[in-house]
């Protein structure tokens, strides 16, 4: 077994998961920020006037949007070429972080301020 090797692959598939992971973070904070912009604010007088069963379908469909943003964005970012890719025949492709997207969505949903409020605004109207 060649250890040079096998330390150097290794240390190139640490890099790329930093790099994964980087590239996920950010974009879930863009997409989070550019949801919010294109949402607006939440408005609490405004959300009074609906019903709970309405606030629960607008979740709703705003949480399958929310798996369609984080499947497209799943799809691409293994698009996007590694720098060290080849390198001892290191594989980009074969890293299993970069179809997880576990970062992204984390991030997405974290950084949603509508959706964080849309959300606090309906578990207070519920009572169990």
């Amino acid at each position: 077994m060649n250890y040079k090797k096998e330390l150097i692959v290794r240390s190139i598939k640490i890099l790329d998961i930093g790099y994964i992971t980087a590239i996920y973070f950010i974009l879930g904070i863009i997409l989070a920020k550019l949801c919010d912009k294109y949402l607006g604010k939440f408005e609490e007088k405004k959300a009074d006037k609906k019903s709970i069963f309405q606030h629960i379908i607008e979740l709703s469909l705003y949480l399958w949007f929310i798996g369609v943003v984080i499947y497209i964005v799943r799809n691409l970012v293994p698009l996007i070429p590694f720098p060290l890719e080849g390198i001892y025949g290191f594989k980009h492709l074969k890293v299993k972080e970069l179809t997880t997207a576990t970062v992204f969505s984390i991030s997405f949903m974290y950084f949603q301020v509508y959706y964080q409020n849309k959300i606090k605004y309906i578990f207070s109207k519920i009572n169990i």
